[in-house]
């Protein structure tokens, strides 16, 4: 069985106990700092309620998820259209 670590994390105004793969930790841990970052950002510009709080910061990782996909999606596309060029020009100077 996986070795799981007993992590504690503080999001908004509850203390969660997590376990979590080691190679995980870390990433738990910046997820954390920054859904901090975000709640004082968004209590600096008047929103109060937690949970309208939470909302947004839910609603803004999905954007900006999505966009990284998105990004990924066309990265991709144009290293396999890149490869094709390639491909087609190394046959035709292969060509007899």
């Amino acid at each position: 069985m996986e070795d799981r670590l007993s992590i504690s994390i503080k999001v908004a105004d509850r203390e969660l106990k997590l376990k979590s793969r080691p190679e995980e930790e870390y990433f738990i841990r910046q997820a954390g700092a920054i859904i901090a970052e975000r709640i004082d950002y968004y209590r600096s510009i008047g929103v109060h309620d937690t949970q309208d709080i939470l909302s947004m910061i839910a609603l803004d990782s999905l954007v900006a998820r999505l966009k990284g996909d998105e990004q990924v999606q066309r990265m991709q596309r144009m290293v396999f259209d890149k490869i094709t060029q390639l491909d087609q020009s190394i046959s035709l100077n292969l060509t007899p």
